[in-house]
Formats: C-alpha cells, sequence, structure tokens
C-alpha cells in the first residue's frame, strides 16, 4: 500500500502500488484520498507507532494543524500493534456476520484463520455473495500463497468465489460488505494481521464510499480468472507437497 501524509496540507491517499510494476494501471492517479479531520487521527495513530519503534516523539505545531470537517462521512482509524490483542479480525468478524448481500474482499496475502473461513463460509450458505481477489502467478509471496491455498478448498466447498488477478501483483488489501461498510488499509485476512504485525486500517460507513470501493473491485475482477473447486481438486502432487509443507508455518509468512 502506497501512503502519502501531509500535514501542510494534510490527506492521506492509497495509490498506485509500489509492487504492480505498473503504475499507469490506475492513470497514475490515487484511488483514494482521506481528508482533514480523519489524517488527524491517521497521522496520531502513526506517531504512536513512531515512538514505541523508535523511541522517538514527534512534537511541534506543524504536527496537528487546526482541520477542518471535510464532510459528514463516518470513518474510523482501526490500529493495532504487534503481539498485542488486534481489533481488527473483530471489526471484520462483525462485517461478516452481519452482511446479507455481498462481501468483496480483496487480500494480498490471504491465508485466513479458521474462525475467518467458518464465517466467510456461514455468509455464503446463508446467500451473502462472498467473494475474494488474490494474486495470480504474479506473487512476490509464494510461499505465503501455497499456505493460504490450503484453506481454499473449505472456502470453495462453503460457496466462496475466489479469483486471481492476472496482469500483476495486486497488494490491496480491502473489504467491502453491503455496499454501507468498507476497510481500506494495511491488514491481510491472516493470522499474523490478528496475532504479530502492527497495523493499520481506514473503516468508512458510507454507501457512495462503499459503491466506488466496489467499483474498483469489478474493474480488478474483470481482469482475473476464476479458480474454481475442480482446480483446486485438480492441483498437482508438488503443490501439495509445497502447501502441506507452508501450512504450519502459515502464521509466520
Amino acid at each position: 500500500m502506497q501512503v502519502r501524509l501531509l500535514s501542510s496540507n494534510p490527506f492521506l491517499a492509497r495509490g498506485p502500488d509500489q509492487s504492480t510494476q505498473s503504475p499507469s494501471r490506475f492513470g497514475g492517479g490515487w484511488t483514494n484520498r482521506f481528508h482533514w479531520g480523519l489524517v488527524a487521527k491517521l497521522q496520531s495513530a502513526f506517531q504512536e507507532h513512531w515512538a514505541k519503534t523508535s523511541g522517538e516523539e514527534l512534537s511541534g505545531a506543524d504536527q496537528f494543524p487546526g482541520l477542518a470537517a471535510a464532510g459528514n462521512t463516518k470513518a474510523q482509524i482501526v490500529s493495532s500493534h504487534s503481539f498485542s490483542i488486534a481489533p481488527v479480525p473483530l471489526v471484520q468478524a462483525v462485517a461478516f456476520a452481519a452482511a446479507t448481500k455481498r462481501i468483496w474482499i480483496t487480500n494480498a496475502y490471504c491465508t485466513p484463520t479458521p474462525d475467518q473461513v467458518d464465517l466467510l463460509t456461514k455468509a455464503a450458505r446463508r446467500g451473502v455473495d462472498v467473494r475474494i481477489l488474490v494474486p495470480g502467478q504474479n506473487n512476490d509471496q509464494p510461499l505465503t500463497k501455497s499456505a493460504g491455498r490450503g484453506a481454499y478448498g473449505k472456502l470453495l466447498e462453503g460457496g466462496v468465489k475466489i479469483f486471481e488477478y492476472e496482469p500483476t501483483m495486486i497488494h490491496i488489501k480491502s473489504i467491502v460488505a453491503d455496499t454501507q461498510f468498507s476497510m481500506i488499509g494495511s491488514s491481510n485476512l491472516d493470522a499474523r494481521s490478528a496475532e504479530i504485525n502492527e497495523e493499520l486500517d481506514v473503516v468508512v460507513y458510507d454507501r457512495d464510499f462503499g459503491r466506488r470501493t466496489e467499483e474498483t473491485f469489478i474493474r480488478d475482477l474483470s481482469q482475473s480468472r476464476e479458480y474454481t473447486l475442480e482446480q483446486f481438486r485438480r492441483r498437482s502432487l508438488w503443490e501439495r507437497v509445497v502447501e502441506w509443507l507452508a501450512y504450519p508455518f502459515r502464521s509466520q509468512l
């Protein structure tokens, strides 16, 4: 995720991913931009992580300039420190359990925990359109992909649809549920984000924002191919061996 944060002209944006090798994929622009009041909360979370990691406290009048409201969109920051109880999985779990129409997930390093698999398959079985978009052959962490693929069987058998993005490595981490709920940030659908990593995400409760997030998902989906249950069952002996070797280390990959 590429992030830019400027206190003198405050906004946060996520734009072309540095791993894609193709900045023109997004037209050279920024896909998500957060203005004003929310930026102060993002900067506060960043400074907290910075102080914890470096021991240096960032201070000064220019760190938190006066910021006016830019609208009435409801949003919150969800952050976590390493080796602590992370709120991100709880927020995700509520969204998965409450969804009635769709759950669309884009995730770069998708190795879902058993609880996450259970929540997503339960949603699919009650009629929710559950789709997960992950990297395809262009993947900078092939062992992580192998470890995550071990969960594909239960997901696919439970009615979840999985798609692999083909043009480049996709590094987006986003969730949109029923258009109303969107989460964008650094968290993956895995045990590391739940238990080990330091993460920072923005949760937005707004249908207009959700529609734009869905449009991005659909655009990326058009450049992806579906990974089916039949393909999972026909994977090679070598793929199965690598998955078997990688799976015990999934929380560390």
